[in-house]
């Protein structure tokens, strides 16, 4: 049996519609907390959260309260950006950090966070890294174990290693996705001792899309969804398998972030974790017919 803790649950869908593809809609306050439940019984021992998804700290932060559990998620949230409220002095952007770090606590309940992440890459060098020093100063006080950074681009990632002071990174990374593999990100972070938090596994549901029903703005991805389409009936592995696999058995990845509305996606995301692993031919065909996806199509940024 495979170790389930390299899933991570991703619980935006709790806090609000996420994903293009989500039909469920958000689950209502008892399904999100056995949702959770189910995922601890399951060996899942991360949860990825954030201010930005609505009301999903709060709700993690009382479902948790209301389970007898033998041993707690660790729960990864963010900071929101900060460059982008243009706070004018010092003072305010370190009164802005603190009551948005103690915010998480209240909600999730936790009097220390377990790992922080700027949700807003740029904040990594804002005001000449004068949010980072914060930060270091919230994780030698414990009030923060771990930070991070959720990226967007390669040159997010560069800037990233210039820095000593992150345990971990969350980046996109999914088969039409391919910007990190074969450049050697992944294998440099992981020599770093980086945690690696692959996200977008199936570009926000896109890649299991029926590639005759896309929204107008998504047109440009109907030839690569095709070309998917026809690889899983030549290979007899669904969409779903291959994409699931493709990222997890990439070296250097450290979990796996899939978000779930429902215990039966979870539990299908949990059955594919114990297939055995696409063979070395099957990995360089798909990097082979995915090499080149346009950007408009593996950023939902640009989706708009």
């Amino acid at each position: 049996m495979m170790n389930h803790s390299k899933l991570m649950l991703g619980t935006a869908q709790l806090g609000g519609k996420y994903g293009i593809a989500n039909i469920a809609g958000m689950p209502s306050f008892q399904k999100s907390c056995e949702l959770i439940q189910y995922a601890a019984a399951s060996g899942i021992r991360y949860l990825d959260t954030a201010p930005g998804y609505g009301d999903s700290e709060r709700i993690i932060g009382n479902c948790l309260k209301r389970m007898e559990l033998n041993s707690r998620p660790n729960i990864v949230t963010k900071l929101p950006s900060i460059q982008r409220l243009g706070l004018k002095t010092e003072e305010e952007r370190k009164q802005f950090v603190y009551s948005s770090i103690a915010s998480s606590q209240k909600y999730l309940q936790l009097c220390a966070l377990d790992t922080c992440l700027l949700h807003d890459p740029g904040d990594m060098y804002y005001q000449s890294g004068g949010i980072l020093t914060i930060l270091r100063e919230l994780k030698e006080q414990k009030i923060i174990h771990k930070l991070g950074v959720s990226v967007y681009d390669l040159q997010d990632i560069e800037l990233f290693l210039d820095f000593d002071c992150f345990d971990c990174i969350q980046l996109p990374v999914n088969l039409f996705d391919q910007r990190l593999i074969g450049n050697g990100m992944l294998e440099t972070l992981s020599k770093k001792g980086i945690e690696v938090f692959a996200r977008s596994i199936y570009l926000q549901g896109l890649l299991l899309m029926d590639a005759a029903n896309l929204p107008e703005p998504l047109k440009l991805a109907k030839v690569p969804l095709e070309s998917l389409s026809e690889y899983s009936l030549e290979t007899g592995i669904s969409i779903k398998e291959l994409s699931f696999l493709f990222v997890r058995d990439l070296p250097g990845i450290s979990r796996i972030i899939v978000g779930c509305e429902t215990i039966g996606q979870l539990r299908d995301n949990l059955r594919l974790m114990e297939l055995p692993p696409l063979n070395q031919e099957r990995m360089q065909e798909i990097r082979h017919l995915f090499a080149d996806v346009p950007l408009k199509i593996i950023d939902p940024r640009m989706w708009s």
